[in-house]
């Protein structure tokens, strides 16, 4: 497997389709609205989009572990924390853990907190990772804790930061914040400005934040997820100054100048049912400030529609060349 253009392990594409049934079959416009999805819509789910939040996960942290002084900053750990917001069936959470456990040798065993606000999603993941620690070919020991909150406010965010009694090393929301756009479920406030506020200071010291998102339109207007969700942490982080980007690179050299641009990445996953399934999102990843300096150290900067504005959308996610 490459970074982008992803294989299912036989081994995961066996329990999702065989142990539990999945079903592929697209259907964007009923995916808008998880939380009310019933029983049987989670098999189709879990056979649809499981493996490309899976595919997108693992490409983006096994490019993440080219950068050596990332890839060091953990790799005599033998215990990981995570964090999933609005994890759904889980396929992120899957694709992270099998990038770990080929790039950090010494991992031994991850311990997950997973919050989502569909019940059949909770009750699928659970079983799930039980039935991935009892694969031979998986060697990682996973300790998981999902559980199942509906965001009706910003209460509820707190409830969870209030819940969580360590430091994480990965906190992750993979396409689920424009839900709280569609929804208006904080008002008139930037999404992803408020939920960047709230779990950015359960990071670990080398922890980082990974926040992605679909590409497509907000409601019928001109403005697209990606450039709200660049403009809501750009704005938290020029508010905050103790956090930085790492990826894209363009956003470490030029966030604070930038409003908030249109950007995108490709991924392909191909499992049983289909070949090359592709997905777009856009996503960023930040860590605190002093992490990101000794990260970044010696990249210089890649282009961007922040600073040109016939720039390729897909060119800030060249990451580390």
């Amino acid at each position: 497997m490459d970074n982008k253009s992803v294989i299912l392990p036989v081994w995961l594409d066996r329990i999702i389709f065989d142990d539990f049934e999945a079903i592929y079959e697209p259907r964007p416009m009923e995916v808008v609205y998880n939380p009310d999805q019933p029983y049987e819509f989670i098999k189709l789910y879990l056979g649809t989009y499981f493996p490309r939040s899976f595919a997108e996960a693992y490409g983006i942290i096994t490019s993440l572990m080219t950068n050596d002084k990332y890839k060091q900053s953990l790799y005599n750990l033998q215990e990981i924390n995570v964090l999933d917001f609005c994890c759904g069936t889980g396929g992120e959470i899957i694709g992270l853990l099998v990038a770990l456990s080929e790039n950090l040798p010494n991992l031994k065993r991850v311990n997950i907190n997973a919050y989502d606000a569909n019940p059949d999603a909770i009750r699928f993941l659970y079983h799930l990772t039980d039935s991935i620690e009892k694969v031979p070919e998986f060697r990682l020991e996973i300790h998981i804790n999902p559980q199942c909150i509906y965001i009706e406010s910003e209460q509820e965010i707190q409830d969870i930061i209030n819940m969580s009694n360590m430091q994480y090393h990965y906190i992750m929301s993979f396409k689920a914040i424009n839900e709280f756009v569609q929804r208006g479920t904080f008002n008139d406030g930037n999404p992803y400005e408020l939920i960047v506020s709230y779990f950015s200071p359960l990071l670990n010291t080398n922890g980082v934040f990974i926040i992605s998102d679909v590409t497509t339109k907000v409601d019928s207007g001109t403005l697209f997820y990606p450039q709200m969700m660049n403009s809501g942490i750009n704005g938290f982080l020029k508010g905050s100054q103790q956090y930085k980007s790492i990826v894209p690179n363009v956003c470490y050299h030029f966030e604070n100048q930038c409003s908030g641009c249109y950007m995108q990445d490709i991924f392909h996953v191909s499992h049983r049912k289909i070949n090359n399934d592709r997905s777009k999102i856009a996503y960023r990843i930040i860590c605190y400030k002093s992490f990101a300096h000794e990260v970044m150290a010696g990249y210089t900067p890649k282009t961007c529609r922040a600073i040109n504005s016939l720039a390729d959308k897909n060119t800030p996610y060249d990451l580390w060349h």
